[in-house]
């Protein structure tokens, strides 16, 4: 990973949920639709729901992009001052930019390594011939992996 991508800030819309006081099944957070926004956390811009495309695409965001960032969802809690509406709790919805883990290139130079390492050795794989024939491909299948013959077992035995 190249030291640019590590050196990233932290790249994410939050929306806070005020806590209503009420327990489920009722609304336990709640905020206006047409007064809450996102907030940027590299600008601090605000952004309504249908304008995260937007965020998506700014300047700002390119080099997450570039750097194989994908968005995630988040959430946590806050504690903060009690008042007469709330008891201080807030809820953070958080929309953000994460480096994906890539277990499968693990993986995959892990077995290359390891094949490579057999070859070195002189390992050598090797499958059954397949047949070379149509004729020779319907007599191949006509074979049963059950068929047990005991006196060629007994022959190969010796």
């Amino acid at each position: 990973m190249n030291t640019q991508t590590q050196n990233l800030p932290f790249a994410g819309l939050t929306l806070r949920l005020n806590s209503t006081g009420k327990q489920a099944p009722k609304m336990e957070y709640q905020a206006s639709s047409n007064k809450s926004q996102f907030q940027c956390s590299l600008t601090k811009k605000l952004y309504r729901l249908d304008q995260i495309n937007e965020w998506l695409s700014s300047a700002q965001l390119q080099k997450y992009h570039q750097s194989g960032f994908v968005g995630k969802w988040g959430a946590k809690i806050q504690n903060g001052e009690p008042n007469q509406w709330s008891d201080g709790k807030q809820l953070s919805i958080v929309f953000y930019m994460v480096k994906p883990f890539n277990k499968g290139s693990y993986n995959q130079s892990r077995t290359i390594a390891q094949s490579t390492h057999q070859a070195d050795q002189g390992y050598q794989l090797q499958d059954d011939p397949l047949p070379e024939s149509p004729k020779e491909e319907i007599n191949w299948a006509k074979e049963s992996a059950t068929d047990f013959n005991p006196e060629q077992y007994e022959q190969e035995l010796g």
